[in-house]
């Protein structure tokens, strides 16, 4: 096989890879499965805590700096995408994927990345809800 034919072969099938990672990109984000409850409006914040909440590329990272451990609970950022949270021990850290957040209509939380078609969205509150009510929480900026 001469190298023009072989390099007439390679083509098309990189064609064809290609054609499949752009559109792995434009994968639907709802998911009315996976939808999420309304944020309870009704509940006003009581206090803030010193959890910090920090962002990286995908990921939220919690560090529980109180003396209090919180049970099954759920995180909501931005009074919109939530998830529930098995527990937050006293000193314990626990890092979530940010497209794990999800409304009420199922769609995730823009995260961004490599093949995102979109902006990613800021976290600029994040709440946590518990039996005592809505808790707010340290969202740390990271420079950009």
């Amino acid at each position: 096989m001469s190298p023009e034919s072989n390099q007439m072969t390679r083509t098309p099938t990189t064609l064809v890879l290609l054609a499949l990672l752009s559109l792995s990109g434009c994968a639907p984000t709802r998911d009315p499965d996976l939808a999420g409850p309304s944020y309870p409006t009704d509940k006003p914040q009581t206090s803030v805590l010193d959890i910090q909440v920090v962002r990286t590329d995908s990921t939220i990272r919690l560090t529980n700096t109180t003396a209090r451990a919180f049970g099954k609970s759920r995180l909501w950022i931005n009074r919109w995408y939530s998830r529930e949270i098995d527990a937050l021990g006293v000193g314990e850290s626990i890092e979530l994927d940010q497209d794990s957040f999800r409304d009420q209509y199922g769609e995730r939380f823009r995260a961004g990345g490599f093949f995102a078609t979109r902006e990613p969205q800021r976290v600029e509150l994040v709440q946590l809800e518990t039996a005592d009510g809505i808790l707010g929480l340290i969202a740390v900026s990271r420079p950009d």
